[in-house]
């Protein structure tokens, strides 16, 4: 068996992170020197195609994500805005599962379980109450809630309808934010 850092380097999920790491930083910069009022005015519908991936990308790597889905709600109000930061979220932890299960096979993490904690071998990580539950913990949660099933080898059928309904309150919640800022400002 290899080390733990030749399989990192030789996975092509070590250098995909990465780069979403890049881009997720170069387009957390690009959105900020942007002026909301006029954003949605200057790009028309093309504001859907640029912040939809760009909402992707960003919550799939460690920026906050909960920006996209407040200005989804301050430029499309809060129908559309809670429909497109509900997408962007739900690909994104798509992705990540994927990526999960990736990872798992490149870093042969089964061999590694067997040197984690016993307490944390009968978390249920499989089991609806954590793919819904976990997803609600700010910032982490849908990292936690959507890599690690991946890694654990959840089916991607309890993974999908989970994360999908997992999905709903924060958009619901961050997009109200961003639509009562207009709102009331």
């Amino acid at each position: 068996m290899r080390p733990i850092v030749i399989r990192l380097f030789r996975s092509p999920v070590f250098f995909i992170l990465l780069s979403l790491l890049l881009i997720g930083w170069g387009l957390t910069r690009w959105l900020d020197e942007r002026d909301l009022q006029n954003f949605r005015e200057s790009y028309g519908l093309a504001s859907v195609a640029i912040t939809l991936p760009a909402h992707i990308v960003i919550a799939i790597t460690p920026f906050p994500s909960d920006v996209i889905a407040i200005a989804n709600g301050m430029l499309y109000g809060i129908q559309l805005g809670t429909l497109l930061s509900w997408v962007g979220w739900w690909i994104a932890a798509i992705l990540e599962f994927g990526l999960g299960q990736r990872a798992s096979r490149d870093l042969d993490l089964d061999s590694q379980r067997d040197h984690l904690p016993a307490w944390l071998s009968h978390f249920p990580v499989g089991h609806p109450a954590y793919l819904i539950g976990v997803r609600q913990i700010p910032w982490l949660g849908m990292h936690v809630s959507s890599f690690v099933p991946g890694v654990a080898g959840v089916t991607w059928r309890r993974f999908l309808w989970c994360s999908a309904i997992g999905a709903i309150p924060g958009s619901l919640l961050m997009t109200a934010i961003g639509a009562g800022i207009v709102q009331f400002s």
